[in-house]
């Protein structure tokens, strides 16, 4: 091996600390550009939500079922009429409660809806064939299990099943019918709440289960970075030292050279060590929007995406406001939507829950806050317009290094 050897393969694998600096800025833009490409999949928990969703819709089929008795009673225009529009806004609010309550979240999304399903479905009863008192209670019952808390809901099926009853004596149903119905709407919401119960309960152990890989891998992320510092950084230190200390005992002489070159090639490995280090430590803020669209993916909120990470948005002051912020939003706010907002020396994340007291920033927001304070920055907390919470990291001084 020739001793130009040595010296042209430590510049394959170091360089400068301007050539490294390039490097390592060519590494995040290249994390960044992968991380910014669409996901092949959803998290499991959303594509259980969805399909979910699309099985309790599908039970508007049966609704077909009721057209040839309708058609042998020979209806009148208004009754075409009245069945037609009564029937629209039906479906068209029980489809509304069914993609607004699924997953089953701290409040009620669509009253409205609600209220427009069952005014609708009892109204429904003057024009369709008497059968519809069959199945009106199995679409109101469900809608009431998922959009309340499973005691709450439980309650109101079993007030809308007396309601049911009653209206079935007024227009002479037999009551052994009415019986056997009965018995059979209260075991349906028993089971339907069990089995939403069930799967809430599933996708929390995967949240968990999630969690703590994610947790995981930070914590081994943390002990390597760690490791590298205190250990490999250390040793090539005192190589540094030690060869700089060898070369000036023997100016001029080969010896001196090549313990020269050894000094440069182990402080260019050095400089290469605490880039690495700090590329693990820091965190980047494209790759915690990943890790928030599958955290709120698993949640069964929704994240809108406006803008994108600039220059500004790569401190690591915003990498930690924005998984602080999402992980709030995941656990305290119970809504169904999170916006995440890049602008200029800014990055807002709001959402559309409904706090049940006052926006009171907790602990993990009041560290947050010291740590954008010193990088020039400042945390805002206010309501979003639908009522939930904003919180803002807003760029006062410009980005500083820690």
């Amino acid at each position: 091996m020739s001793r130009s050897e040595p010296r042209e393969r430590g510049k394959n694998f170091a360089g400068t600390p301007a050539e490294i600096t390039t490097r390592h800025r060519e590494r995040c833009d290249e994390r960044h550009s992968t991380a910014e490409r669409p996901r092949a999949g959803n998290a499991p928990s959303a594509t259980l939500y969805r399909g979910i969703r699309l099985f309790t819709i599908a039970f508007l089929l049966l609704v077909l079922t009721l057209f040839p008795d309708f058609l042998q009673s020979r209806p009148g225009l208004w009754e075409w009429v009245g069945a037609g529009c009564g029937l629209a806004v039906f479906i068209t609010s029980y489809i509304r409660v069914v993609c607004g309550s699924i997953p089953r979240s701290e409040r009620l999304h669509t009253p409205w809806a609600l209220t427009a399903t069952i005014v609708s479905g009892l109204a429904l009863l003057a024009v369709l064939p008497e059968n519809w008192i069959y199945y009106l209670p199995f679409y109101v019952l469900t809608c009431l299990v998922i959009t309340q808390a499973p005691w709450l809901g439980l309650l109101s099926a079993g007030g809308f099943v007396l309601v049911i009853v009653c209206a079935g004596l007024l227009r002479g149903q037999a009551p052994m019918r009415l019986t056997m119905l009965a018995t059979q709407l209260v075991v349906f919401s028993v089971t339907l709440s069990g089995i939403h119960q069930v799967i809430e309960f599933t996708i929390t152990r995967w949240e968990t289960q999630k969690a703590s890989e994610r947790l995981a891998g930070e914590r081994e992320r943390r002990r390597l970075s760690r490791d590298l510092h205190d250990l490999v950084g250390r040793d090539l230190v005192a190589l540094v030292m030690r060869a700089e200390v060898a070369a000036r005992h023997a100016p001029g002489t080969p010896a001196g050279e090549e313990m020269s070159r050894i000094a440069a090639l182990a402080r260019t490995a050095l400089n290469n060590t605490l880039a690495v280090v700090e590329e693990m430590r820091a965190p980047d803020v494209t790759t915690e929007l990943e890790e928030a669209r599958e955290l709120l993916g698993w949640a069964g909120i929704d994240l809108a995406v406006f803008g994108r990470p600039g220059k500004t948005h790569q401190c690591a002051p915003f990498a930690w406001f924005l998984r602080e912020a999402v992980t709030n939003v995941a656990k305290h706010s119970g809504a169904q939507t999170c916006r995440v907002i890049f602008g200029p020396g800014r990055l807002t994340v709001e959402d559309d829950g409904r706090p049940k007291g006052p926006v009171v920033p907790g602990a993990g927001l009041t560290g947050l806050r010291e740590r954008l304070e010193q990088a020039g920055a400042e945390l805002v907390v206010s309501r979003s317009r639908e009522g939930g919470v904003r919180v803002t990291a807003r760029l006062v001084e410009g980005c500083r290094d820690d």
